[in-house]
């Protein structure tokens, strides 16, 4: 008798950086209470995959935890997935990460658990051609991805009740189709409708010749099971488990609960396939442009009312992961960092520098700073949060600071200057460090300063995030006036969720015209004033912002400078502008010299703003604040909006981070300060977000043709 296998996977995930109670509250309603209610079925055999810094986490704080996962791995009852360790997104990496990532987790639920891992999960389904390779280099047997990523291709239903090979450049492996369907009723509708499922790959023939017993996985984030909204009560408290697996037993003599490993090794593969490159369904939509991401919810609701969507819908894919990149110029500028940290770091690995400590503790940094969640945003917070930005930062300034120190050895110059296209872009980028400092200057875009690392406090200081639309943001303004309605019955998935977690978040529905970096140079118009320019309702009277401007860069023992310099156009007048960055080799920031020259043949007057923006984490906390001297400041946390004059320098202190860092004006001048926030959604709701501090000096300048007009600032930060 043919007898429906099913393989219920989860992948319990936490972002590096995340805080320590978010670990605490997805064990206490996820981890724990499913896996101790499952361990009460031992016939119920299933998989289990954990990211490297969870596991490291539940060894740390829940070691009892940990060895309950290593009995019910001994017995049988669970089989462990693999990964890449910190999970990033594998397509993304070079192939030498792709495979230390995915040894580095095998080795070790080796250890931890006794027996070495033969498939794997791969992070958010992102499937490339290419991965074949690599996996299979890694010791990986199989993968699990979508059913969707299959249905692109052509293949339908009752062609995914097993799994395929798939190779590249002969490098095979075996692929997994996790059933989309399953996704959406486990956990969030009754159990009879997996049974009524189940009931029908027996009844459809399966496309499959006699005795193949049909798959059934169900492979999906174990958050969904306690942490997403409603479902903790959904799934414990109001019984859905106990009924569920009471169906499952009820349905014992025609479905049997498995696990991929023991499927291969009962049946074998339904031919080769290849797969284009995917996602799941909705990571597709995420990836879109606002526009197309719009025309896109448009079609897919007009297809739903189409009695042949389930047919029809195989050629609707939305985006490319990739295009993150694009939609997102902060991600496409971590993504591009980590690729130079990871070749300094192989080049430090293939130098005979450091002790194998040093060596092992660099890579871990980098692989922290591979975490795929601040590259990207969907239905999670993801890119829009700083502290999940902060934290792939830090791993890449770790481990390129270690390995600048192996390959230049202990007596080697700390200062360092690079020049070359960075970001992919076909335009060159300035890199310039001393040891204590890094800067990333981009010439082609307003000649701005888009990175700087304090390496003391493995710490981007203008890791800044635009203020971008989102498609969703129209659901925000629909909402504005509309009160939320309490939650009943079931759980929705958290695709159907839509909560506002404060009143008036349209009113913060502010759009960036331009990239959030420093040293950004503005030629304002005659009424710009504060909250217009807070808002980008203001009239930019110079071509600066955005535009070109040649490099010129020298160095000697002491220092390093970078000359940048744009010929432009201000209220119709030629306007020179050339702004000099010099970093010294014992300092711990740098200065930047303007120098702003009338081209014209008459008088020209303006205000002049250098527009700064700090990302500073936390924008109410006590122990983070603002000290202006010879001023006293009503509000001072980083958050804090307000305009001064006759201010010749600010000061920016962290106490909980212990640094202290101190911009001054040269000239006294009018000083913007206001906190630039975006609004995006979360499992939790629509929220607001504190991305960064824009402080932005203004002074109004009278240029006499050819008369230069002249002023210093200077960037200083120290330990506390």
């Amino acid at each position: 008798m043919k007898k429906v296998k099913f393989v219920f996977a989860l992948h319990n995930h936490q972002p590096v950086g995340n805080f320590g109670h978010v670990y605490e509250e997805a064990y206490q309603k996820s981890y724990l209470p499913l896996v101790e209610a499952l361990r009460e079925y031992p016939d119920f055999r299933f998989n289990l995959h954990y990211t490297g810094d969870l596991f490291a986490w539940l060894d740390r704080e829940h070691p009892d935890y940990m060895g309950m996962l290593r009995e019910m791995v001994q017995q049988g009852q669970v089989e462990m997935l693999t990964g890449g360790y910190y999970e990033p997104i594998l397509a993304l990496l070079p192939d030498a990460d792709k495979v230390g990532q995915i040894l580095k987790l095998s080795d070790y639920i080796e250890k931890r658990f006794g027996r070495r891992p033969t498939g794997m999960w791969l992070a958010e389904r992102v499937w490339e051609p290419h991965l074949p390779a690599p996996i299979a280099a890694a010791g990986v047997d199989y993968v699990v991805v979508d059913d969707f990523h299959f249905k692109m291709a052509g293949l339908r239903d009752e062609d995914l009740t097993g799994y395929y090979v798939t190779e590249e450049q002969g490098h095979a492996i075996k692929v997994f189709p996790g059933s989309e369907r399953l996704r959406y009723t486990l956990p969030f509708m009754e159990p009879e409708e997996t049974i009524k499922y189940f009931k029908g790959l027996l009844g459809s023939g399966c496309g499959c010749g006699s005795g193949h017993n049909p798959l059934a996985a169900m492979a999906d984030d174990g958050e969904k099971f306690g942490v997403w909204p409603g479902t903790h009560k959904w799934v414990y408290k109001d019984g859905w488990l106990k009924r569920f697996m009471k169906a499952l037993a009820a349905s014992s003599d025609w479905v049997e609960p498995t696990t991929f490993g023991d499927y291969i090794k009962e049946e074998g593969p339904m031919g080769r396939f290849y797969l284009p490159t995917s996602s799941y369904m909705e990571m597709g939509e995420w990836s879109l442009p606002p526009a197309a991401m719009r025309e896109y919810d448009h079609f897919v609701a007009e297809l739903n009312n189409d009695p042949e969507f389930d047919l029809k819908r195989l050629f609707v894919k939305g985006g490319f992961f990739r295009n993150f990149l694009y939609k997102y110029p902060e991600s496409n500028a971590m993504h591009k960092r980590m690729l130079q940290v990871s070749a300094k770091v192989h080049r430090a690995l293939a130098a005979t520098g450091g002790s194998r400590h040093e060596r092992d503790a660099m890579l871990d940094a980098l692989y922290q700073g591979q975490c795929n969640d601040a590259f990207w945003h969907g239905v999670f917070g993801g890119l829009y949060l700083p502290h999940l930005r902060d934290a792939v930062y830090r791993g890449l300034i770790k481990a390129e600071e270690a390995a600048e120190r192996i390959l230049a050895g202990e007596s080697g110059d700390p200062l360092s200057l690079e020049v070359a296209d960075m970001d992919g872009d076909l335009a060159e980028e300035v890199f310039v460090t001393n040891g204590s400092v890094a800067l990333l200057m981009k010439p082609s875009d307003g000649g701005t300063l888009t990175e700087f690392d304090f390496r003391p406090v493995s710490m981007n200081l203008m890791d800044n995030l635009s203020r971008t639309e989102e498609a969703y943001h129209d659901k925000i303004k629909d909402a504005a006036h509309e009160e939320e309605k309490p939650a009943c019955g079931a759980a929705k998935t958290i695709h159907d969720a839509v909560r506002v977690k404060e009143k008036g978040l349209s009113d913060y529905l502010v759009y960036d015209w331009y990239r959030r970096a420093s040293l950004i140079d503005h030629f304002l118009g005659p009424d710009a004033g504060l909250d217009d320019f807070r808002r980008c309702r203001y009239d930019e009277a110079g071509d600066f912002v955005k535009g070109a401007y040649t490099v010129k860069t020298s160095r000697t023992k002491e220092r390093v400078k970078t000359t940048l310099e744009r010929l432009g156009v201000v209220s119709g007048m030629p306007v020179r502008v050339v702004k000099t960055v010099v970093v010294r080799k014992e300092s711990s920031g740098f200065e930047a010299d303007y120098e702003i020259t009338n081209e014209g043949t008459e008088e020209l007057n303006a205000a002049f703003g250098v527009e700064f923006n700090f990302s500073l984490l936390a924008g109410d906390a006590f122990d983070r604040y603002f000290e202006i001297p010879g001023h006293t400041l009503k509000a001072r946390n980083f958050a804090s909006a307000g305009e001064l004059n006759n201010v010749r320098s600010v000061r920016m202190v962290d106490d909980w981070l212990g640094y202290e860092m101190e911009l001054s004006l040269g000239h006294e001048a009018a000083l913007w300060r206001f906190p630039v926030e975006t609004v995006s959604q979360s499992e939790a709701g629509y929220e607001r977000v504190f991305q960064s501090s824009c402080l932005t000096p203004v002074w109004r300048v009278s240029l006499a043709p050819g008369v230069p007009w002249k002023v210093r600032l200077g960037l200083n930060i120290r330990r506390k």
